[in-house]
């Protein structure tokens, strides 16, 4: 596992080129997250990972929203998005996300796109959300999760100690972030057809935190080996019996 201390090193060093690399894959995802967050005129909006900010154009400027990074590079080209377009709406900040420097209740909605898996504790990140918004106030995350497709599956899990050294994890399941973060999405929307991105829309219910994420030895490709021999001998056993048929 990675420390915060590197993730900030690797997203310092992508600040130039992130929009250009990335943003065409992530657009989307974007756009119905902060549909999902549904902003009213007045409200406070906080997102965490805010990044180069390329969510702040998709937000009403009738609204008061507040971005935070731990990265000073991604922050840099978020400000330089705010400054080119004048808006007077926006404040950005550096912050580690586990630790925010914000009073309790402070916000009406917090949005998390892209981000979850990129922090190293996802659960403590999430309390610290729900602590910063207000009772009954929302809860957005847009975010890769493990596919339900088995042999993505496997790819993923083989994949993840590489994933982690360029900045994030892909070994992380839906079922098990909601547990350890004792959320309850009202609404789970895919963004794309092979389900690698959802959407999930969560009110926030002040709860505590879920019991911590235990996470299992990395013995990922022979799982995988014995998973997939098991598959082929049932289909070697299938065609045999058809034969004798």
């Amino acid at each position: 596992m990675v420390g915060t201390a590197y993730i900030e090193s690797v997203y310092n060093f992508y600040a130039g080129v992130y929009d250009f690399v990335f943003e065409r894959f992530f657009a989307e995802g974007r756009r119905r997250a902060v549909a999902a967050v549904a902003s009213r005129p007045g409200e406070r909006i906080l997102e965490v990972g805010v990044g180069t900010g390329a969510c702040i154009p998709l937000f009403p400027e009738n609204v008061h929203f507040t971005g935070i990074d731990l990265s000073q590079g991604m922050l840099d080209e978020a400000h330089g998005r705010v400054q080119k377009s004048n808006w007077n709406h926006v404040r950005l900040k550096k912050m580690d996300a586990t630790r925010l420097d914000f009073p309790d209740d402070s916000f009406d909605a917090v949005l998390a796109a892209y981000f979850i898996t990129t922090v190293p504790d996802p659960r403590a990140v999430v309390q610290e959300m729900k602590r910063v918004c207000r009772r009954g106030g929302r809860l957005v995350f847009v975010n890769h999760f493990m596919a339900p497709n088995v042999f993505i599956n496997d790819v993923e899990l083989a994949l993840a100690p590489l994933f982690w050294r360029i900045g994030w994890r892909s070994d992380l399941k839906m079922d098990n972030f909601l547990k350890m973060t004792n959320l309850s999405p009202e609404k789970v929307g895919f963004v794309d057809r092979l389900g690698l991105w959802r959407t999930l829309y969560c009110v926030n219910h002040k709860n505590a935190a879920g019991p911590e994420e235990e996470r299992p030895q990395r013995t990922f490709i022979p799982q995988a080996l014995r998973r997939w021999g098991k598959r082929l001998a049932t289909v070697r056993m299938r065609k045999t019996e058809r034969v004798r048929d």
